[in-house]
């Protein structure tokens, strides 16, 4: 993500085109987080802080986002494992299709 904002910065005729790369590259990185937080949480815990961050970015960046990022959390502490997965890839689902992206 670093190397996007520098090589924008570099760019001499800059433009909203610009900031549009740079929300859908933060979009992309805060999706895969959750996607990876999504797959493993049968196994581990995933609520770690870059979760939190991506969530927080998805929360901020799209509609429905607080009350999604919020489902995929309660999603994740489910007791039985099997429905913890699946409500955290439904939930996800959900995540990138109100992000515009295909599930």
């Amino acid at each position: 993500m670093i190397d996007i904002k520098t090589q924008l910065k570099n760019v001499a005729f800059g433009g909203s085109w610009s900031e549009e790369i740079l929300r859908v590259s933060e979009l992309e990185d805060a999706l895969e987080v959750i996607a990876n937080a999504a797959h493993s949480c049968t196994e581990t815990d995933v609520r770690t802080s870059e979760l939190k961050d991506a969530l927080g970015f998805v929360a901020n960046k799209i509609e429905k986002g607080p009350l999604l990022s919020a489902q995929f959390l309660k999603a994740v502490v489910i007791e039985d494992q099997d429905a913890r997965s699946h409500a955290a890839q439904a939930v996800l689902l959900q995540i990138k299709s109100w992000a515009g992206r295909q599930a």
